[in-house]
This record gives structure tokens, sequence and C-alpha cells, in this order.
């Protein structure tokens, strides 16, 4: 990885065939783009996102417009290229992750207005790539599965998901060349404000409770919460010598009990667990 870090910060040659093509390799265009941003700023990163989109705009161009993946490729570059810029300005890895969501949510918002049956769409796709025979059979199911609400939700979490992971890549090659050990530490200081948690917490338990069509949504905003709660846990590991399949288990609990690590990011915020752990030693 220290010399895939390098070779993209080379100049703009290096840095946009990375990008590239990362269309191919999940996450590598993220990476390149949000390592580029971070480094040298948003006129050069705003290159490296015109190469990164190219791949994409090109298979629109030959047709492949009704595909999930080409669009979701274009949006996830857009929704690395702004946190990164937000990351490079603040320095702030929770105004990092909640510009992510916010983002997301305003893509998500601007395609319900330009294409606002995408539902409909998204289920004639579907349906096109099944047999003539089985595409009535699936047509009732699918209709339950693709709501208008629920799919837009679907949507915006894929994209914040993609998104902050990019910039995390990018933030992780940069420490690799430029600060060893840096992203670690700053990962596991991450710390959210008491009005950030709050609306954060609110946001996902309302939206948990307003039907299956908003569960995407409850998701997307207990994100940041979730985040907390795993650097916590990185914390613990790392000022009590964990081994690493302490941390796997960490992770199968919270992919077991996610309303459990919402709750303890939510309460971070008041107790500041690291602070109480760290006076303790």
């Amino acid at each position: 990885m220290h010399a895939l870090a390098e070779f993209i910060m080379r100049g703009r040659l290096q840095a946009g065939t990375v990008a590239i093509f990362g269309y191919i390799i999940p996450l590598l265009a993220p990476a390149a783009l949000a390592l580029v941003t971070l480094r040298k700023g948003a006129y050069e990163g705003t290159i490296v996102l015109l190469l990164g989109l190219f791949p994409a705009l090109l298979s629109i161009m030959l047709g492949e417009s009704g595909s999930v993946v080409v669009w979701i490729t274009l949006l996830t570059l857009l929704l690395v290229y702004v946190p990164a810029y937000v990351l490079r300005t603040t320095v702030s890895l929770p105004m990092m992750v909640l510009s992510s969501i916010l983002t997301a949510v305003a893509v998500v918002f601007m395609v319900w207005l330009f294409v606002p049956n995408i539902a409909q769409l998204s289920i004639d796709s579907l349906l096109s790539q099944l047999p003539a025979s089985q595409q009535e059979d699936r047509q009732a199911p699918l209709s339950i599965l693709t709501s208008q609400t629920g799919l837009l939700g679907a949507i915006a979490y894929v994209l914040a998901f993609n998104g902050f992971t990019g910039v995390m890549l990018g933030r992780w090659l940069q420490s690799i060349v430029f600060n060893p050990g840096g992203f670690g530490e700053e990962f596991r200081q991450l710390r959210l404000g008491l009005p950030t948690s709050i609306f954060c917490f609110l946001a996902s338990v309302l939206l948990r409770f307003m039907g299956n069509e908003y569960w995407w949504w409850s998701n997307l905003f207990a994100i940041p919460l979730l985040l907390v709660t795993i650097a916590i846990a990185h914390h613990v590991a790392k000022a009590r010598e964990l081994a690493t399949p302490w941390l796997v288990l960490f992770y199968f609990v919270v992919f077991m009990f996610t309303p459990v690590a919402i709750c303890i990011g939510f309460v971070d915020a008041w107790m500041n667990f690291r602070d109480r752990l760290q006076k303790k030693q």
C-alpha cells in the first residue's frame, strides 16, 4: 500500500491512471481521489475526479444508463470528493463523517427530483434481466422491495458508506507515506459533539419506528454513532494490548447487536469512555 500511495502522489498522470482503473477495482478510485484531495487540495482533486468519472460516463454513453452499478460508481466519487475536501479544511473526522451523510441525502434528493419514478425504473431494469416467463411472477415481490422511500434510503446509505470508506482509505494512505501511525491515532479519538450525537440518535430511532421502508434511512443516520463505538473498541484494544481476535469478536457483536452499539456511541457523548479509561490506568 505504501508503493500505491507513493505512485498516486507522483503526479496527475499516475493519480488519474489509478482513478480510471479504479472503475474495475472497488474503492481504488475513491482512495486515489481522497488521497490527492487531502494532500494537494480541491483543484488537483477535481482533475482526478473528472478522470475517475470518465469510465462511468463512457459506459452511460454506450447505452448502460440503466445500470445501477454505473450510477453508484459515478455518484460515489462525488460522495468522496466533498467529504475529503471537508476533512482537508477542517481536519475533523466527525465533520467528514457528517458531511458524508448530508451529501448523500442531498444527492438522493436531487436524484428524486430528476428521476421521480426511480423505483419503477429499477423494477423494469430488474425485470428486463429475467426470462419473460418469470417477469409476471416477480412483478409483485419487486414492487414491495423497491418502494420509492426504501430505494432512495438504500441508495443514500450505500453512497454515504462508500464515500466515507473511500475518504478513510485515502487518509490511511496519506498517513502511511507522510505520518505513519497517524490515522490509527486519529480514528481512535473519533468523537461526536453532543448536538450531533442527539441529532443522529433521534433521527435513527424515529425513522426506525416509521416503518420498514425507512429502515435504510435509520441505518444511514446511525453510521456516525457506530463509528464512535468502533473507535472506542480500537482504543480499548490499543490501551489493553488486546490481540486481533478480540477486535474480530467485537465486529461480530456489532453486527449481531447493532442497536446496542448505536446506544454506546450515543452515550459516549456524555460519558466519554476513553477519558475515563485513561484516568483509571
